[in-house]
């Protein structure tokens, strides 16, 4: 009998963590959506109880929160920094309360939801699924959870993206300060938003006012900026080995729409990236 077993070039216990949360997520979704799809509202009810019972499945909402802890009068804090909270601050996707209670969520509905914006995370981050979040699965009693996890995760990861100092140097061309790998690792969060995004207009649109649709897409935009940021970082990186043997013999470990963007921009020399809608 053969085995296949996953090899890694460093010993990153991270990518452990990643496989079997890939493994859990995919099992939970595997048997939970079944179990809702042919339950009736007594049996959905009874889980629900269940559930509820066991404190180590809450499901915590709107972490985006966190950021409200920070003082913008701070005087210890950068102009950067202060002027991205004051941003944050006046933003219209906020959820307004800081009670960590009203944000305490239990369920079966938001279980598979959090299953599923996890799994598909991990794949739009390794893999080339064009449907990370399985949405053709997604069922009646999970959806609204869904949004408002779908929603809280590209407002933390956005947010924390604008607040890191890395952000800004691949947004300044600044090379030196970013390591290839960690201009990779940034560019496929700026994916993650950017799917995140997508996604919540794909399925929730129309829910959202006008004013929310252009920050949306205020999000999306500054989100490609930075991928550029990271195209630039890599051409620089390896503009020896570019011109000897091209950039598609480079060996680019990374999320692969973020990699095919990079190759294409390079190859056809273009300055901006090019994503597919």
């Amino acid at each position: 009998m053969s085995v296949t077993v996953a090899q890694f070039k460093e010993a990153d216990p991270s990518d452990a963590y990643q496989i079997v949360g890939y493994q859990e997520y995919s099992n939970a979704l595997n048997n939970l959506v079944p179990l809702v799809k042919e339950a009736d509202e007594v049996s959905l009810r009874a889980y629900n109880k269940i559930i509820s019972d066991m404190p180590e499945l809450v499901v915590y909402t709107n972490l985006s929160r966190r950021f409200n802890l920070f003082q913008t009068q701070n005087s210890s804090l950068t102009p950067l920094l202060r002027n991205t909270l004051n941003l944050y601050r006046q933003s219209s996707l906020n959820e307004t309360s800081n009670d960590a209670d009203a944000y305490r969520r239990s369920g079966i509905g938001w279980l598979i939801a959090l299953a599923r914006l996890e799994h598909g995370a991990i794949e739009i981050g390794y893999q080339t699924n064009v449907s990370p979040f399985n949405l053709e699965q997604l069922t009646k009693v999970e959806t609204p959870a869904f949004l408002a996890l779908l929603l809280d995760g590209a407002r933390s990861h956005y947010w924390a993206m604008n607040m890191d100092s890395v952000t800004h140097y691949l947004l300044d061309g600044n090379v030196p300060k970013v390591s290839d790998r960690t201009a990779l690792a940034y560019g496929r969060r700026a994916v993650l938003v950017q799917e995140m995004v997508k996604t919540l207009n794909r399925i929730a649109g129309q829910q959202f006012t006008p004013a929310q649709k252009q920050e949306l897409q205020s999000w999306y935009n500054n989100m490609s900026k930075v991928r550029e940021g990271v195209v630039y970082n890599v051409y620089e990186t390896y503009k020896v080995a570019i011109a000897k043997k091209g950039i598609a013999n480079i060996d680019l470990r990374g999320c692969p729409p973020l990699v095919s963007g990079i190759r294409s921009d390079i190859i056809s020399r273009r300055a901006r990236i090019s994503i597919t809608e």
